[in-house]
């Protein structure tokens, strides 16, 4: 969805803000910001609330307060619980999982246990007591309890392994536990006894489905709905007059891309609800989002009367006048524990870091690389655009040891330094890609930007609080993987290693974090309308997903008509004349409207995509326009009959109208050449096809053939000049 920035740079703050802000940067030379405040101030909010991976989120409400937990996999301490006052302004409260048994992997012995661990739990409270069920990857069914959702967090664990698990108590008490995956094309229920600790009786399928999963149980009104994720596709409700079912009609609430696949609704105090869900997001992973429920015929539709199935991009809030919380990022290491916002990759060895009263401490541990070393300090990427950057002191590093900042996640990357000899190296992949030598201070900062808009990180260095920041290596390209990545968006992480034992340390003195953009850069320049502009680089979107092309990389799908993405900076330079897109449909295809500066701004071409037979077959779709130059913000709005409309992988400019093309320019290079020639050729042998045949019929008979190829043999040769067509 539409994503505004609402950046909280003390300049914009209001003048109390202004001296507290002051306060904080005299008493301890720090900068406390974030990167995105769902909170507009004025009795609004913008999705997503938690701008971060907060995925398969389970909310409830007891009294006041709105509880969240969400999955965190492999990490430690895990099973984040937030608590806010308005499902808007959220702090973390505490995590259930102190550590994870049952696999050596998990603590990275024999292999890496990323992408499993906790996913998908599910929170309910009774009797003056929270309740968390999850299931570890691969293990039996823990039901975690606590008089606090701070801790501490006992855990019973039953006697089955069940997958994606829901809680649900009923008014009188009854517990029961819900469950299913997406293969299983099923829901299972099975009750539980009074204390949570065990199943009892026979279990039975409540739903018969195919490919749901993430179940959420919510009595409402009366009636027994059961909410299902079916993945990446979209959100469904079934409804039963008694909790065991039948649940027969089932109905799509919305959509992966106008909102979100897995969640369920919450209660308020003034008996309104509200709908929780998570969308796929890329490189940040999976977002919670919250909207308005209408009910229409008895069922909870998302979203506000009038625009139900859709998780927009901004709402009045649900309850007013709560003040503005967001989780925590920034840390002075000068306390006697972490902060909440950290977690360890995989289980710590607690014998290699320590609080030493001014700075963590981070002895070496030993791994082969970043991906299997023990001991990395992690907390969430943000967006939009955040940067994190840490100080430190390699003065009793050794040989071998690399101590930095790092990007983990898939891909992963990070920027530290070598000890003896001193290097400052930055690596992707776990391979070295750029190095400075001869580094002498003992002092040093590194700095890391993830920009989710064009998904771009950039690693910075300086070894002087007066320096300016110096980039090191590339950009990488920010992914998500599930299958051989983490399953979570890219996160920060501070990281000492080294390939053989050592005894050396790292001193971390503080890590902060800002929406400041990573190093002293030149603000980012214009782009070319006529260079090849990828469709998932947009700044903004609303309502499309990015997709992987057959022809390599990702492109903009899960089009609806209404979507639309925005590039900004695009320079038309004296003008552009025509547009062309490489797109796919499965469908009837729909229409491309090129607008400028706004989406209700002028219209300069509206292009035409038909349907091409498959989402992955390819096709270039071409249109003129009029009125586009100097520098503007292009947006591109989809419009169509109901369904997904089409993918785009990328789109270009040219300065000559479709109807001025050049004949025998079979390549739109603007020149007429042996490319040319040979493409021909290719095409009447049949080895490839060409795509556009008018610039290829030179003798306007309207089909391209050997006559053709023999007139622009002539061409080339120089015995004719022009073409009879």
């Amino acid at each position: 969805m539409l994503s505004t920035h609402k950046s909280k740079s003390f300049f914009g703050l209001r003048k109390v803000l202004v001296f507290l802000v002051m306060v904080c940067l005299l008493l301890s030379q720090a900068v406390f910001a974030y990167a995105w405040q769902s909170d507009n101030e004025n009795g609004t909010f913008n999705n997503p609330v938690l701008y971060a991976d907060y995925p398969d989120p389970s909310m409830i409400r007891v009294g006041d307060y709105f509880y969240l937990a969400t999955s965190t996999f492999a990490n430690v301490p895990g099973l984040v619980i937030l608590k806010s006052q308005d499902m808007v302004n959220w702090e973390i409260a505490g995590h259930c999982i102190s550590s994870f048994t049952g696999s050596n992997a998990y603590n990275l012995e024999g292999g890496t246990k990323y992408g499993n661990g906790c996913f998908a739990p599910s929170i309910a409270y009774k009797d003056g007591t929270f309740y968390v069920v999850v299931t570890p990857n691969g293990e039996r069914t823990r039901i975690y309890y606590a008089q606090d959702v701070a801790g501490p967090w006992q855990y019973n664990t039953l006697g089955g392994s069940y997958f994606d698990p829901c809680l649900f108590i009923e008014d009188n008490g009854t517990p029961f536990l819900a469950w299913g995956g997406a293969w299983e094309n099923s829901i299972k229920m099975i009750q539980l006894n009074s204390n949570l600790s065990a199943t009892t009786g026979s279990q039975r399928t409540i739903l018969s489905y195919n490919n749901v999963e993430g179940v959420h149980l919510i009595k409402a009104k009366g009636k027994y709905y059961l909410f299902n994720a079916v993945p990446a596709q979209r959100l469904v409700c079934s409804r039963a007059s008694n909790v065991w079912g039948p649940y027969g009609e089932t109905i799509t609430l919305c959509t992966a891309g106008k909102g979100g696949h897995q969640g369920g609704i919450v209660d308020l105090a003034d008996g309104t609800y509200w709908g929780y869900l998570h969308q796929d997001d890329g490189a940040i992973g999976r977002m919670t989002r919250i909207c308005p429920i209408t009910w229409q015929n008895d069922w909870p539709m998302f979203g506000r009367s009038g625009h139900t199935g859709q998780v927009e991009s901004s709402y009045t809030k649900p309850i007013q006048n709560k003040p503005v919380k967001v989780p925590a990022t920034s840390d002075e290491f000068n306390g006697s524990s972490l902060g909440l916002q950290w977690m360890w990759n995989h289980n710590p060895d607690n014998s290699k870091w320590s609080l030493t009263g001014s700075a963590l401490r981070l002895k070496a541990t030993t791994g082969p690389d970043f991906w299997r070393a023990r001991n990395s300090l992690t907390q969430k990427g943000q967006g939009p655009i955040s940067t994190g950057t840490i100080k430190i002191d390699c003065s009793a590093m050794q040989p071998g040891d690399i101590g930095g900042l790092g990007m983990l996640g898939d891909p992963r990357g990070y920027i530290a330094v070598t000890g003896n000899p001193k290097r400052i190296i930055m690596s992707e992949e776990d391979t070295v890609k750029a190095t400075v030598n001869n580094i002498t201070s003992n002092t040093l900062y590194f700095r890391i930007e993830m920009n989710f808009n064009n998904k771009q990180a950039k690693f910075y260095w300086k070894d002087s609080e007066a320096k300016s920041w110096q980039q090191l290596g590339t950009s990488i390209t920010m992914g998500f993987d599930w299958q051989h990545g983490t399953f979570q968006g890219e996160q920060y992480a501070i990281l000492n290693f080294n390939t053989s034992a050592s005894t050396g340390y790292m001193d971390v003195d503080w890590f902060r974090f800002n929406d400041i953009p990573g190093g002293d850069v030149p603000p980012p320049e214009p782009r070319s309308a006529f260079e090849r502009i990828e469709g998932e680089s947009y700044d903004v979107q609303s309502g499309i997903q990015s997709v992987s092309s057959s022809e390599g990389g990702e492109a903009v799908g899960y089009i609806e008509n209404g979507d639309y993405t925005v590039y900004k900076k695009i320079d038309f330079g004296s003008g552009a004349a025509s547009f062309q897109a490489r797109a796919s449909s499965a469908t009837s295809g729909g229409k491309i409207e090129l607008r400028l500066d706004s989406i209700t701004g002028p219209v300069v071409g509206t292009c035409t995509v038909p349907g091409t037979g498959d989402w992955q077959t390819w096709a270039d779709v071409k249109c003129d326009i009029s009125g586009a130059s100097g520098e503007h913000d292009l947006y591109l709005k989809y419009t169509g009959e109901s369904g997904y409309l089409f993918n785009i992988d990328w789109f270009t400019f040219s300065k000559g109208s479709i109807s001025e093309k050049l004949l025998g320019d079979l390549n739109s290079d603007g020149k007429v050449d042996s490319i040319d020639f040979t493409l021909m050729k290719k095409h009447l042998l049949g080895l490839e096809t060409l795509e556009d045949l008018a610039p290829a019929d030179l003798d306007g008979n309207g089909s391209v053939n050997s006559l053709d190829f023999s007139l622009l043999k002539q061409y080339l040769l120089g015995i004719i000049t022009e073409f009879p067509g």
